[in-house]
């Protein structure tokens, strides 16, 4: 990560926490990066040389029409100093700074089945002692595990999943030798 990116992200939290508006720039800003993730000619666009500026400010003006004043003062900002290539990297810094601020982790919980609501709730139930934290639990069904589940949380992944360990039955298996 250049160092651009942490100063320009780090004034904006900044400016979110002083102005008690952090929550609404992090879910507009979010829908700034969805925008650039999923249109590529706005991305292209932002980084044309022969398109001015101004053009592109008021881009992000009509895209933020009655938005966060600081949040567009920043895209702004980020358009004249000619960031608009780290845009996205920008969000995902000031993502990691909010999901901190507020005390967020988030957990992956990859099942063969469906999890219930009452399974749902006790695994973030689970993770929430354990990691003091305000849980932001996704769920994905994968039946090639077979049984069991992987979670992931953070950076860290728990693999009780019934493939994982026949899986290392199979290795114990391969190792044995016979005499």
């Amino acid at each position: 990560m250049s160092l651009a990116v942490k100063k320009y992200v780090n004034s904006l939290m900044e400016i979110a926490v002083e102005e008690n508006c952090m929550d609404e720039i992090y879910e507009q800003f979010k829908a700034v990066n969805e925008e650039l993730s999923n249109n590529a000619s706005f991305v292209d666009f932002l980084n044309m040389d022969m398109v001015s500026s101004n053009d592109k400010k008021s881009l992000f003006e009509a895209a933020l029409k009655g938005g966060n004043i600081y949040l567009l003062n920043f895209l702004k900002l980020i358009v004249d100093e000619s960031h608009t290539d780290e845009l996205k990297e920008m969000f995902y810094e000031f993502e990691e700074q909010y999901k901190a601020k507020k005390n967020i982790l988030e957990a992956l919980a990859v099942t063969a089945i469906e999890l219930t609501d009452e399974d749902i709730a006790g695994i973030k139930d689970m993770l929430t002692k354990k990691y003091n934290k305000t849980i932001v639990l996704t769920t994905q069904v994968d039946p090639s595990i077979i049984g069991g589940m992987k979670l992931y949380v953070g950076n860290v992944m728990l693999d009780a999943s019934v493939s994982s360990k026949l899986n290392g039955l199979k290795n114990a298996l391969k190792q044995i030798k016979i005499s």
